[in-house]
């Protein structure tokens, strides 16, 4: 009964293909037709969310019936159906969004591009295969190259150059690793390599985790390998710049974590620990620093995303529980919060012919919904209690403390401290000038008071999600369990 969680994959993917022979029909029935597919993706996914946490088992599928190593499985646990839900509902807002916001053609390039963006974002989160992962991260990157391009300017082709220039490296560095796994364990399934993780050589292991996080930090928005993301942030259409935001670096920091976890009785498991709190802490400074320095709106918002992900990264380099549940709690409001400010954001851009800060003057005015929606986010950002980002912070320092990082402390609150000077500074610029009266579209507006309610409740009521996250936070960190669902099959050699 639960096999058609695998429409989750095959949908987009059908629905793809479909698009150049819609056009031939009608071109205006292009974006109505992505609104649809994405809006059943999501209804899907909410299917998926329900039956997994009702059972409190995942749902595994096996491609062709063959069990797992022999074969390819899908396993859509706790944390899968929950971002699963996340990327779909997303999508379904963002591809309402560019029915507004999409002029430029072929659209059907763009129908297809986004479908398969979100495809790959799925299929990250949901593969119980490292190979497969890397297939579905290559999709991933491709439709992000190519969706970065979209606008067809100078800025935007360069912005696409460096992302497929380092999206080339991190892959290359992504299949060492596999290489390297597979060569010692002779196997691609990730519930099998966690049951012989032992067996394999400690330095290889290190040097294959190593190459790994690597590969998955250039979607993963890490440094050194995120040099490409505030470029591409600026110059993609904005409701793929959302995308970028909300779930496709998160894919990539799922994969970071499962593997990391999965491989966690290696001998040498605590140096990538340690590697993945170096490299989160450094984009964190690196981002935070970044964004004071920003006349772009749209650009600012995209360094304080890449200083969030940060944070994420140092909480799954804590290697604990507490630390894994904060850094899933942190995902999901990030996703939200920046979903909000990137459309809030495009939709000035779009309204006002720009995102420089000269073009918010007054905004409060202007669009008032719109700059009250830029409000909450960026104060939601810095922490302010009553807002949900303010939870998953604190949920990040108690898990810090406990692991006895008080420099994550510091961290923490040192990048709270910054945003809260180029936030407050865009919260000045919008609501202490003046500027004419202006309309706004009812749609967005719709779209945007419901991220706020859902940004308010969640800051009102953590303990609502709070339940979903320590089973997601569970799924990543239980290996044993992970192993026990997954039916593998006995190879005899």
């Amino acid at each position: 009964m639960t096999q058609y969680a695998s429409l989750l994959i095959a949908l987009p993917l059908i629905s793809a293909f479909f698009v150049p022979i819609l056009k031939k029909i009608s071109k205006k029935a292009i974006m109505p037709y992505l609104t649809l597919i994405t809006l059943i993706q999501t209804i899907i996914a909410a299917l998926v969310f329900r039956d997994v946490y009702t059972t409190g088992n995942p749902i595994i599928i096996m491609a062709g019936g063959f069990r797992p190593p022999v074969g390819i499985n899908l396993y859509i646990g706790h944390f899968a159906s929950l971002f699963a839900l996340i990327i779909a509902l997303v999508s379904f807002l963002m591809a309402v969004f560019s029915m507004r916001a999409i002029n430029i053609e072929p659209k059907d390039k763009y129908a297809m591009l986004f479908l398969l963006l979100m495809l790959g974002a799925t299929g990250m989160i949901a593969t119980g295969d490292i190979f497969n992962l890397f297939v579905f991260m290559e999709i991933t990157a491709i439709s992000a190259y190519a969706l970065t391009a979209y606008n067809k300017d100078a800025h935007a082709s360069e912005a696409s150059m460096k992302y497929i220039i380092l999206g080339g490296i991190g892959s290359s560095f992504f299949l060492v690793g596999v290489a390297l796994i597979y060569g010692s364990l002779g196997t691609l399934n990730l519930a099998d390599i966690a049951q012989k993780a032992s067996l394999i050589d400690p330095t290889v292991a290190q040097v294959a985790l190593a190459l790994l996080i690597f590969g998955l930090a250039v979607e993963g928005e890490l440094f050194p390998l995120n040099a490409w993301a505030p470029d591409a942030y600026q110059a993609a259409p904005h409701p793929i710049t959302t995308l970028f935001s909300a779930f496709v670096v998160k894919a990539s920091l799922y994969a970071i974590a499962r593997i990391v976890y999965l491989l966690s009785s290696v001998e040498t498991w605590q140096n990538i620990l340690n590697l993945l709190i170096i490299l989160g802490t450094l984009t964190v400074v690196i981002g935070e620093l970044s964004a004071l320095r920003q006349a772009n709106v749209k650009r600012m918002i995209a360094y304080s995303s890449i200083a969030q992900v940060g944070l994420i990264a140092v909480g799954f380099g804590l290697g604990t529980q507490a630390g894994i549940d904060a850094s899933v709690f942190h995902m999901v409001n990030h996703a939200i919060v920046k979903a909000l400010l990137f459309l809030a954001v495009g939709y000035v851009a779009l309204e006002l012919g720009g995102a420089e800060f000269e073009k918010f003057r007054g905004l409060g005015k202007r669009m008032p919904l719109t700059a009250f929606a830029i409000t909450v986010g960026a104060v939601s950002v810095i922490g302010i209690p009553l807002f949900n980002v303010f939870w998953s912070k604190i949920k990040l320092l108690l898990a810090a403390l406990v692991a006895g990082k008080t420099f994550v402390v510091a961290l923490i609150l040192g990048a709270s401290l910054v945003e809260a000077v180029y936030y407050i500074k865009l919260i000045h610029v919008m609501w202490f000038f003046e500027s004419e009266k202006g309309e706004e579209n009812i749609v967005l507006g719709i779209i945007m008071t419901l991220l706020i309610a859902i940004i308010v409740l969640i800051g009102i009521y953590p303990d609502s999600l709070w339940h979903f996250i320590q089973e997601a936070g569970r799924d990543i960190f239980d290996k044993a369990a992970y192993i026990k669902n997954v039916p593998l099959l006995e190879v005899v050699k």
